[in-house]
């Protein structure tokens, strides 16, 4: 089986969400990078600029958390955290850029090329699994606060994303010559 691409920040924000809870220690880090990796870019080489008074914005928390929550990131290994100085304002500092990081990366290889088996039949639920189906719960409802997640997105093979490229460009094409022979007219 080829190694999967990766296409869509929605994959990660998928990724990131069959990720246990005890992965990231506390709801607020998960919810950090589910903005981090929604907000994620594949033209700027899967890396964003921003400030950290925009993610506690978007993940509804205070910029402390969100200081804390990215070093919990960061030292995990799934995103990567470059801090921009001020050259010589020694008291200002630029909007750090966050990049997708090697754990994140290898976790997204991992769990697309892992197959799901399912159980047939009917089965006891352990303690274990009913607290990881909670814990499954919980990181949905926060994927869910994602307006734009897009499950279809999740499992587009690379034919697929070229193909609705294509129709997306011909669609901006024939829109434009409409808003062309408007202005015209």
């Amino acid at each position: 089986m080829a190694s999967p691409i990766l296409q869509h920040s929605d994959q990660l924000v998928a990724t990131i969400a069959k990720l246990p809870m005890s992965t990231f220690g506390t709801p607020r880090v998960k919810e950090v990078a589910l903005v981090l990796a929604k907000s994620l870019n594949k033209a700027q080489g899967w890396s964003i600029v921003m400030r950290v008074k925009t993610i506690a914005a978007k993940a509804f928390c205070s910029p402390r958390t969100v200081q804390r929550a990215l070093k919990v990131l960061e030292t995990s290994g799934l995103f990567q955290v470059i801090r921009r100085k001020h050259a010589t304002v020694e008291d200002f500092n630029f909007a750090s850029v966050y990049k997708l990081g090697p754990a994140l990366r290898s976790l997204f290889n991992q769990l697309v090329t892992t197959p799901c088996h399912g159980s047939r039949g009917k089965s006891l639920t352990s303690s274990k699994q009913k607290q990881s189906n909670k814990n499954k719960a919980s990181s949905l409802s926060s994927v869910n606060k994602f307006a734009l997640f897009d499950r279809k997105r999740v499992t587009k093979t690379p034919e697929e994303w070229e193909a609705s490229q294509k129709a997306s460009q011909e669609h901006n094409r024939s829109a434009l010559q409409k808003l062309i022979a408007m202005m015209k007219g």
